[in-house]
Order: C-alpha cells, then structure tokens, then sequence
C-alpha cells in the first residue's frame, strides 16, 4: 500500500474520531446527529471495507498503515458500541416524546370538551 492508502486511512480515523465524540455528546444529552452526518460516514465505511480486507492480507505493510489499521479497527468498534447508546437514547427520547404527545392530545380534548358544554 503506498501513501493514498495511509491517507484515506488517516482521513477515515479523523471521521470516526469526530463521530464518536458527536455519539457520545449525543448519547450524554449535548449534541445532534444528522443523517447527513450518518451518511458521510456510511460512505467511507464502505469505500473502505474491501481496502482493509486486502490490507489485512497483505505481507508487506509499513508500520505507519499498521497502525493506521489498527486505530481503524478500535474506531469501528468503539463506534458499534456507541451507535448502540445512541439507539438508546433515541428509543428513550421517542417513548418519551409519544407519551408527551398523547397527554397533550388528552389535556386538548377535555379543553375542547370544556368548551362544549359552555
């Protein structure tokens, strides 16, 4: 692999990083995801795939993309485990939100069942 490989590797690391930071700002109450945000990074996660395979075959890897594949590889699964907190807490906050909706719904119709019997 020459020097593009350690670069989009590099690039790659640099996105997970900031996903992870955003998640975990997220799952704390703090932050926002979009779903551009999610797409970008779905993007190079699959651009990159089938490069780490052959990486992870190949003989002759520098030290440099080793590493540069390694940090890839805890991104990733640092990013598994914060993308489950993150469904979490969008479960969370969708339960939370259809309750809040149903009691406004309920206090609208006996305010409009008020009104009615005036």
């Amino acid at each position: 692999m020459e020097i593009p490989s350690h670069n989009r590797f590099s690039a790659a690391n640099q996105d997970l990083r900031g996903l992870l930071r955003r998640a975990a700002r997220f799952a704390n109450g703090n932050g926002t995801a979009t779903e551009r945000d999610v797409a970008t990074l779905a993007v190079r996660l699959v651009c990159l795939a089938p490069e780490i395979g052959d990486a992870s075959r190949g003989e002759t890897l520098d030290a440099q993309l080793r590493n540069e594949i390694a940090e890839y590889v805890t991104n990733f699964r640092a990013l598994q485990r914060a993308v489950e907190k993150v469904r979490d807490v969008m479960m969370a906050s969708r339960v939370q939100l259809e309750t809040e909706t149903r009691d406004f719904e309920r206090l609208l119709g006996w305010a409009h069942t008020g009104q009615q019997a005036r």
